[in-house]
């Protein structure tokens, strides 16, 4: 009996071992199939993250892409790209309109698990969820980070990938175990509770002793518990309540239910191979969909180089030569240099486990060809050669535009001469290499004169074409190896090197006088440039950086603009001191002029036989705060061709209408003369601005402005300012030749410049009554204006003298110290009333004049 006993306890000790190694086969099985269904579906995240890759993230076929690639997934409901951590696509997109624009980090259901997959870098399964689209999910989100430039990875946002339950679980066959009389519950530890979370289960019934399988999934473990639906049984009371006489034909049921057990475990297997041979295809597909989805080659290799398997699409330029590469190393098959490229970065990913960014290139039928390489190490079993899967994406058009990018950056656009950038990295290595070979470098700043004319007369076209033409006849002139290069509309460097001596870089500099200067021809016209040009030298007594030899020569330039240009000047500490207190003053006048500081003087104009007051001549002063009152030729040559100069010569003008103004309301009708200087009268656009000067001074009639324009200014084009004369004088402005008969156009001025007056120079009248040569020219100058019917004034009248010996000579109208000194405009009015002619002019018999309608 006790035998019988513990044979039956034994036998259903065993018949539970057997059930729970059943229960625990099967619930293997079922969890070994959540497994492989869970790493097919994840390897979409995978897919799309190589999209995003190899785009760096500039994605624009993603949904073509995913609708592609979506039906390839059981179990994948929605493909989703989150850039930023934002939902911009979702696939398909009907029913997933809700849940663009979601901001994954911040939403109160996913942050958490979101957030530890952006800070671990790692793919993550959360869920189930309560998803936007409605109903539950698991979601899958794998983070992405670009290499910058600098080599810095930078967060880029997630692919993402939704499991719809209980559907995405369907080709798992969960359900399949209620048919072996058993419950079952997938279940995970949450991670922000800790607590236990059920993702499908049979029953809500609690499982009795259940047997357990844990599944790996990304960032954590699922548990598949199982257990029958009636329990394990209890075998001490089946032992109590069991007889002696049913043991024989317990044990012989037992056995024959073990044996039909076995055979059916054997039927299940056999099924369980074909299911698993099936999703072994299955996954073939998908694979084979995946990499027709990547348009780059594809290729699998060893650390040594070796090539063993690739994948290129037949669009692609490689296709019709990589199949050649199997077997082959790629040092057989590429350049040494580009091999090279391509073995380090096997090397950076068998050591870090992937390697991005490096570039090579291959010379294709079709011409060179850039690649950037995705390097990622694959796994294999223990013992087994590295293997290497290598993506090889086409950057030819980013290197091409790249390149037009540096070309930009360092070149000029019109010249296609190295620009200040450029110019600034060759300084350096050039200072850097005299200083080794012991030798000297000199560089030369050039600046064009005259070119801004030539802009303003003809056109910047015009002018591009005269830069290109002297960009070409400088380099002529140069030796190769020197450096030519334009930083400024009409600034060029020039840097010498390998010189024995300073001395030496002279035939050169003369070399590039002599071909500015040159006229050349565009189209019907003839223009014609000069040039000035600094010079300073390396090495120096003090150490220096390069932009200080630019400042250098900058400066030196300036100062033989100042000495009369087309010449060179070279550059020493005494002129760097005076040129650099000319950029201080320029700036110190700019803000005079905005301050106020600046002020007119009158000098009265008289006829010296009636006493008349006709008129005064305008007369710059600088009211300096410390140093006094400035007289004009202590700050007008620093401005001299100089914007500010035509600023100031605006205000002047404006000013003396003003002050016209204040005389007419007083009763006292007098013209204000205005000097101009050459290069505000051959503005393009002079007339239109002196209308609109007029025009802001309604109360004063044109006529009573004068303008004085001196006969020794430069004007380059006679007949422009002969058509502004003549505009001028339509508006009632007349013009006077100011300084008459001390330049070397006297006759050529006279007679194609319509000017009312001839105003004698000073130097002529104060000399003319001692030295015969200068009374000869006052009456040829007096005589001149007779023959062409031009009324003539004299200044520097200083004393009775001078002005009785000019009355003699024809000459009435006059000013001068002799007279009137300059003086405020406010004390004009008095003056015009107290002054009275010398006895001595007014007594003069008449001798005729060319004084006729000066007074009007």
């Amino acid at each position: 009996m006790l035998i019988s006993a513990v044979t039956i306890r034994q036998i259903e000790i065993n018949r539970l071992a057997s059930a729970r190694a059943n229960a625990y086969a099967l619930a293997n099985d079922r969890a070994t199939e959540v497994q492989n269904h869970l790493d097919r579906a994840l390897s979409a995240v995978y897919a799309l993250s190589a999209l995003v890759q190899q785009s760096q993230g500039a994605v624009r076929n993603f949904d073509d892409v995913a609708i592609k690639m979506l039906p390839n997934y059981p179990g994948v409901s929605i493909m989703i790209m989150a850039p930023g951590g934002i939902i911009s696509h979702a696939i398909p997109k009907a029913g997933n309109e809700k849940a663009i624009g979601l901001d994954l980090l911040q939403d109160p259901v996913m942050k958490a698990e979101t957030q530890l997959a952006r800070n671990t870098g790692l793919l993550t399964l959360a869920g189930p969820l309560p998803l936007r689209q409605g109903g539950e999910g698991l979601v899958a989100r794998l983070p992405i980070f670009l290499d910058q430039a600098n080599g810095g990875p930078i967060f880029w946002g997630f692919t993402n990938i939704v499991l719809r339950l209980p559907q995405a679980l369907d080709s798992a066959r969960l359900p399949s175990l209620t048919s072996h009389g058993l419950d079952y519950k997938l279940w995970r530890v949450d991670i922000e509770t800790g607590k236990a979370q059920t993702i499908i289960e049979s029953s809500p019934a609690e499982l009795s002793n259940p047997v357990k399988k844990s599944i790996d999934v990304p960032n954590g473990a699922w548990t598949l518990s199982v257990a029958p639906h009636a329990g394990w049984g209890a075998p001490m009371e089946m032992m109590r309540n069991s007889g002696i006489g049913l043991a024989l034909s317990m044990l012989i049921a037992y056995l024959a239910k073990l044996q039909m057990r076995q055979i059916a475990h054997k039927n299940e297997l056999e099924q369980q191979v074909d299911a698993r041979t099936h999703d072994i295809e299955a996954s073939k597909q998908q694979l084979a969909a995946t990499l027709d989805a990547i348009p780059d080659p594809l290729f699998e290799m060893g650390l040594d180089g070796t090539y063993y398997a690739c994948h290129v699409p037949h669009s692609h330029p490689l296709a019709a030569t990589v199949q050649s590469f199997l077997g082959h190393k790629v040092t057989d098959v590429m350049p040494q240099q580009s091999a090279q490229v391509l073995l380090d970065a096997l090397l950076e990913a068998h050591t870090s486990g992937v390697s991005n960014g490096k570039q090579l290139m291959q010379d294709l039928p079709q011409g060179p060809q850039w690649f950037e390489l995705s390097v990622a190490r694959k796994l294999v079993g223990s013992g087994a050669p590295a293997r290497f899967i290598v993506i090889s994406h086409d950057i030819t058009t980013r290197k091409e535009y790249e390149d037009k990018l540096t070309h930009i950056a360092h070149f000029d656009a019109l010249t296609h001469l190295p620009n200040r950038v450029l110019l600034s990295d060759r300084l350096q290595q050039a200072m850097a290499q005299m200083h080794r070979r012991g030798k000297q470098l000199v560089v030369v700043y050039l600046d064009l004169d005259g070119f801004k004319a030539i802009n303003d007369q003809h056109g910047h076209a015009v002018g591009d074409r005269v830069l290109i033409t002297l960009t070409h006849r400088m380099k002529l002139a140069l030796r190769e190896g020197d450096t030519l290069a334009r930083i400024g509309g009409d600034e060029f460097v020039v840097v010498l090197i390998d010189l024995e001596n300073a001395s030496d870089c002279l035939p050169l500099v003369n070399r590039l006088l002599e071909v500015a200067a040159q006229p050349m021809q565009v189209g019907e016209f003839r223009p014609q440039v000069s040039a000035s040009l600094g010079i300073t030298f390396y090495p120096q007594a003090e150490n220096i950086e390069p932009d200080q030899l630019l400042r250098q020569a900058d400066q030196a330039m300036y100062q033989a603009k100042v000495a009369g240009k087309n010449r060179y000047h070279v550059f020493d500490a005494a002129q760097d001191s005076t040129i650099r207190g000319h950029h201080e003053s320029l700036e110190r006048i700019r803000l005079s002029l905005t301050q106020n500081e600046l002020v007119l003087h009158y000098q009265p104009q008289v006829n010296m036989r009636s006493g008349k007051v006709i008129g005064a001549e305008a007369l710059i002063r600088w009211q300096h705060p410390e140093k006094g009152l400035l007289a004009p030729s202590e700050f007008l040559p620093v401005i001299e061709d100089h914007p500010l100069a035509i600023e100031v010569g605006e205000w002047v003008i404006g000013t003396a209408l003003t002050q016209i103004e204040q005389w007419h309301s007083t009763g006292l009708k007098l013209h204000a003369s205005v000097n101009i200087g050459a290069s505000q009268l051959q503005q393009s656009d002079f007339v239109a601005r002196l209308q609109s000067i007029l025009a802001a001074h309604p109360q004063v009639n044109p006529t009573s402005l004068k303008l004085e324009v001196l006969e020794t200014s430069a004007l380059s084009d006679m007949a422009q300012v002969s058509q502004v004369i003549k505009d001028c004088a339509q508006l009632g402005v007349m013009f006077a030749l100011d300084d008459f008969g001390t330049g070397y156009s006297s006759l050529t001025y006279l007679k194609r410049l319509n000017v009312a007056m001839l105003k004698i120079d000073q130097s002529f009248v104060r000399d003319m009554l001692d030295d015969p040569d200068d009374l000869a020219i006052l009456q040829g100058v007096i005589g001149l204006a007779a023959a062409f019917k031009r009324q003539v004034i004299a200044e520097g009248v200083e004393t009775v003298a001078h002005g009785t010996a000019l009355l003699h000579l024809g000459c009435e109208l006059a000013q001068g110290y002799g007279i009137a000194r300059p003086m405020p405009g406010a004390n004009i009015p008095a003056w015009v009333a107290a002054w009275q002619p010398d006895a001595a002019w007014s007594e003069l018999p008449w001798l005729g004049s060319v004084a006729q309608n000066a007074e009007d």
